[in-house]
């Protein structure tokens, strides 16, 4: 029978991991079959209301595996998956809608938002992923 830091480790390399899958598929899935099979401005508006709907899923599933590698005594993999909850929050903050008014005559941009949401996204990811790996060998 496992011991109970044993069995943190593995549930936070297993919410660590499932917040890297969620954050892969809203990411790349997610983005590619919206601008493959859609218009430009649907598939921008769908896109961020996916990356928004799920930040708060991930940060959740980090939270927890922050908890448990704390109990399973893997400080490193506690502090990235730390690190990575902020993250994914972040995207909520990116692509809230802003209030400052444009110039006249000028078209305002929303893609720069997409396009850092989807990056930040994919560093989250990564770094989830290596809090997953952190979490499985204990550090």
């Amino acid at each position: 029978m496992a011991d109970l830091p044993t069995m943190m480790l593995a549930v936070a390399a297993m919410g660590a991991g499932a917040a890297a899958a969620s954050g892969w598929t809203a990411g790349v899935i997610v983005a590619n079959t919206h601008f493959d099979g859609l218009d430009a401005g649907r598939a921008d508006r769908m896109l961020r209301r996916v990356l928004s709907a799920t930040a708060g899923f991930q940060a959740a599933l980090l939270g927890v595996a922050t908890g448990a590698a704390l109990l399973g005594g893997a400080r490193a993999a506690a502090i990235v998956a730390a690190i990575c909850a902020v993250g994914f929050l972040s995207n909520v903050w990116t692509l809230a809608p802003r209030k400052e008014k444009t110039v006249p005559g000028v078209r305002k941009r929303n893609s720069t938002q997409r396009v850092v949401a989807v990056a930040l996204t994919l560093i989250m990811t990564l770094a989830a992923l290596v809090a997953a790996v952190l979490a499985i060998f204990g550090v």
